[in-house]
């Protein structure tokens, strides 16, 4: 039940009050209640929004879901092995995301496998018959359990699903909790009332007992979008500019990783960041005849591509130097295990290729991953931790190379009410439609209007 009340704040005894700057409003929370106000904000296009006095509301938990008897007629043996959890065997349906499953989803010691041939028979034994990785949820057989290769099992299972909730204020200031529809992997906001703004996002995550500085995220404003001083591709990317602005036909290999092969919209190729952008570039000098191409390997790095025998899926020279393109973008977060100093001498002999092919080249900064993965505790990421992204920026600088920096924007999700991976379809690295739409947006800010 969502409860809501105006409130007295000194009445309030909030063991957390956020630090928001003066474009949000102010929030307290203790529990599961939350304050917010009194005060306005001032959204995108839209008179002050006040709220006064406080409201507070009360945050529905996350909700503990129980699935039971659902039948996997193979159960693979478990894969020690591999260092992907998410392929270590079995997975949950209720927990799968896009490709991969979420991790902290599944209640592990809720997991129980029963044979399927007597669902009266006493439940099969972990650690004997069969094992479970407690991050991911992945479970298989063992090598000399009582599960063999034929044998189907029952699983019962609970787990707790995500939920991104909002605070919206309509234009009398009038306040709402909007609840979300609780997911996993990508998760969106919840949909308004006409007229209504969200002014505060709360991310429920799964197995949390209270509201905390990591669930709550006040929307401020402007918001940031990516803006760039001057239209970069005037002076960057002449050749390039020149042809479209003449109607010539222009050609654009896009340069990447499982991102650029479309991982995380579900294999809809209009939804490809790359071939969006050729849609909007089209669209904006319509005289022009835009090409695009993709050279992706999805799971590999740049270095792997460069490296990969010729005359096979993936052929460097074939793909990138001997079509000759007008343009190459680059997008790897796949090579963010470079560090700085690594950035230069690799991308180096990368730029030079492309170059002496007479290709203009754009870097494409990437975008956020699960947060252990950036070696990060938090999800209000102001400044991208990776070394490799301040090593291709500056390197970029050096090299006179045209940078789309998608990761800025990631890095301001969180100002706009959005924890950043909600935008990860696969809940590890595959940004969602909207992630897409943040790659497009980087590349079309490089280009004046017209």
């Amino acid at each position: 039940m969502l409860l809501m009340s105006i409130v007295c704040l000194s009445s309030f005894c909030a063991t957390e009050a956020l630090i928001v700057p003066p474009q949000a409003l102010p929030v307290q929370f203790a529990g599961w209640e939350i304050i917010v106000g009194p005060g306005s904000v001032v959204l995108r296009g839209e008179p002050a929004r006040k709220l006064s006095p406080a409201v507070k509301f009360t945050v529905a938990p996350p909700e503990k879901i129980p699935v039971r008897g659902e039948k996997f007629d193979v159960l693979p043996e478990y894969n020690e092995k591999t260092s992907a959890g998410w392929a270590r065997g079995a997975r949950p349906a209720c927990i799968i995301t896009q490709e991969c499953t979420a991790t902290g989803a599944l209640i592990p010691e809720s997991l129980v496998l029963r044979p399927a041939a007597d669902e009266k028979a006493a439940p099969f034994v972990l650690d004997k018959d069969y094992k479970v990785d407690p991050l991911w949820g992945t479970f298989g057989r063992m090598q000399g359990g009582a599960i063999t290769e034929t044998t189907a099992v029952l699983v019962d299972y609970d787990y707790y699903p995500e939920r991104l909730d909002s605070i919206a204020i309509d234009a009398a200031g009038r306040a709402r909790l909007v609840p979300g529809t609780p997911g996993v992997g990508s998760i969106l906001p919840p949909a308004l009332a006409p007229g209504e703004k969200a002014v505060v996002s709360i991310f429920v995550k799964g197995g949390t007992t209270k509201l905390d500085n990591e669930s709550v995220f006040p929307i401020q404003t402007p918001t940031p979008r990516i803006t760039y001083k001057d239209a970069p591709a005037e002076k960057l990317l002449p050749k390039t500019l020149a042809k479209l602005r003449a109607g010539e036909k222009v050609v654009i290999v896009a340069f990447g990783d499982s991102v650029t092969c479309g991982g995380g919209v579900d294999g809809k190729t209009e939804l490809f960041y790359q071939n969006h952008f050729a849609a909007e570039l089209q669209k904006r000098f319509p005289k022009a005849q835009v090409e695009m191409r993709t050279a992706g390997w999805g799971g590999a790095g740049s270095k792997q591509y460069m490296e990969a025998p010729k005359g096979g899926e993936h052929d460097y020279i074939r793909d990138l130097i001997d079509p000759h393109p007008d343009l190459v973008t680059i997008e790897f977060v796949n090579d963010a295990y470079l560090d700085e100093a690594g950035v230069a001498p690799h991308y180096g002999k990368i730029l030079a290729d492309l170059r002496g092919a007479g290709a203009e080249v754009v870097f494409i900064t990437p975008h956020l991953v699960r947060p252990d993965w950036l070696k990060s505790d938090t999800l209000k990421v102001d400044a991208d931790p990776r070394p490799y992204v301040s090593g291709l920026i500056n390197f970029a600088l050096r090299e006179n190379v045209a940078v789309a920096d998608a990761s800025r924007e990631w890095c301001t999700l969180w100002r706009q009410g959005l924890p950043y991976v909600t935008l990860l379809a696969n809940s590890i690295n595959h940004p969602d439609e909207r992630g897409h739409v943040i790659f497009v947006n980087a590349l079309m800010g490089l280009f004046p209007e017209k």
